[in-house]
């Protein structure tokens, strides 16, 4: 068993902080760690009664190229994760949903980065216009969820999140669970 002795904050930005933790491991050595933890997350899946699904294609700086992806973005302080989802979902694509079914909340790495991800099926939708941040531009991209499932086997959708959604996805349907 581990035993945290002491946490320290060392760097706090807007959407994750840094903190150095020294740990207590089995052997009785003390070590020290760094730990990002990041604000949750949402991604959201908007899916057509014919298993078509909307994903949106952006410039990644980090990344330096474009990705195709689910749309995801940042639980707001205050805000519960459907609330930021339906959010999300308006503002990135236009779309809204009348039905919302939750995804396995999954952590993205288990290791030195806290990253909650939640996931959401969106269903029955309704078109509308997006509402895109200054700094956002992004392309809606629907397509029939076969082919998504062809692009993260060949590693086009290589989005950590967008992968395991879109594969859960696919394995619902199979299992005729949507």
């Amino acid at each position: 068993m581990q035993k945290k002795l002491r946490e320290k904050r060392v760097l706090h930005a807007s959407l994750f902080d840094v903190e150095e933790q020294e740990i207590e491991i089995q052997s009785g050595v003390v070590r020290t760690y760094h730990v990002v933890k990041r604000h949750p997350t949402v991604s959201v899946f908007p899916l057509t009664e014919d298993f078509e699904i909307y994903l949106v294609s952006q410039f990644r700086f980090t990344l330096q190229e474009v990705t195709l992806e689910a749309m995801a973005g940042f639980v707001d302080e205050g805000e519960e994760p459907l609330q930021a989802a339906k959010r999300e979902l308006q503002e990135e694509t236009g779309l809204q949903a009348s039905e919302w079914q939750p995804l396995p909340v999954v952590e993205l790495s288990g290791s030195v980065i806290q990253a909650k991800v939640y996931g959401f099926i969106a269903r029955t939708l309704k078109t509308g216009k997006q509402n895109l941040d200054e700094s956002e531009k992004i392309t809606v991209v629907k397509l029939p969820l076969e082919e998504a499932v062809k692009k993260v086997l060949s590693g086009e959708i290589n989005h950590a999140s967008s992968v395991i959604g879109i594969l859960t996805l696919d394995r619902m349907r199979r299992d005729r669970k949507l």
